[in-house]
C-alpha cells in the first residue's frame, strides 16, 4: 500500500528537504484537514502559522494536493463500480464503515501517471515554481509511483510514531 502522506514525504525530502518540517506537522492532522489547510486562498492565518502566500511558492502542496486528488478519483472509481454491482448492500456498508485515516493510492495506468504529471505541473507553475525544477519534480513523483505500484511497497514506519 502507498499512502499519499508517506508519498509526499519521500518526494519532499528529495526536492525539499527544507520543506520536511511542515511535512511532518502536516502528517500529524487527517487528510481532509491538510488538503483544506494547503489549498485554502486568501491572506487569513492558516492554523500552520503563517499565510497561504508563503504556502505559494512550496514544493509541498503542489505534490499533496496532486496525489490526493488522485487518490480521491481512484476510490470514486471503485465505488461507483461496487455501487452499480450491488447498490443497496454496498451503501449500508459504507454508512457503517468508518473513513479510513489516510487517503491510499492504488497502481495507476500509464495514461494516469501522465495526468498526475500534468497536474503537478499546471500546479507548480501556478505557484511560481520554475519550469525545470517543476518537470524534475513531476518527473520525481511520476517515477514513486511508478516504483512503489511494481514492488508493491509496503509502507515504511512514520518518523513522527518515535515521538
Amino acid at each position: 500500500m502507498v499512502y499519499v502522506r508517506d508519498l509526499v514525504r519521500e518526494v519532499v525530502a528529495e526536492h525539499a528537504a527544507h520543506e520536511l518540517p511542515l511535512v511532518d506537522s502536516l502528517r500529524r492532522r487527517d487528510d481532509d484537514e491538510v488538503v483544506r489547510t494547503l489549498s485554502r486562498r486568501g491572506q487569513r492565518r492558516e492554523p500552520l502559522g503563517f499565510g497561504y502566500a508563503e504556502v505559494a511558492a512550496l514544493v509541498t502542496p503542489v505534490v499533496w494536493l496532486v496525489l490526493d486528488q488522485a487518490a480521491r478519483r481512484a476510490v470514486d472509481t471503485a465505488t461507483e463500480s461496487m455501487l452499480t454491482r450491488g447498490r443497496s448492500g454496498v451503501r449500508r456498508l459504507l454508512r457503517r464503515a468508518p473513513a479510513p485515516p489516510e487517503r491510499e493510492l492504488v497502481a495507476l495506468d500509464p495514461a494516469e501517471l501522465a495526468l498526475v504529471r500534468t497536474h503537478i505541473l499546471e500546479r507548480a507553475a501556478e505557484r511560481g515554481i520554475e519550469r525545470r525544477e517543476a518537470e524534475a519534480l513531476a518527473d520525481g513523483v511520476v517515477a514513486k509511483l511508478a516504483t512503489a505500484a511494481e514492488t508493491g511497497q509496503e509502507r515504511p514506519p512514520t518518523p513522527d510514531a518515535a515521538s
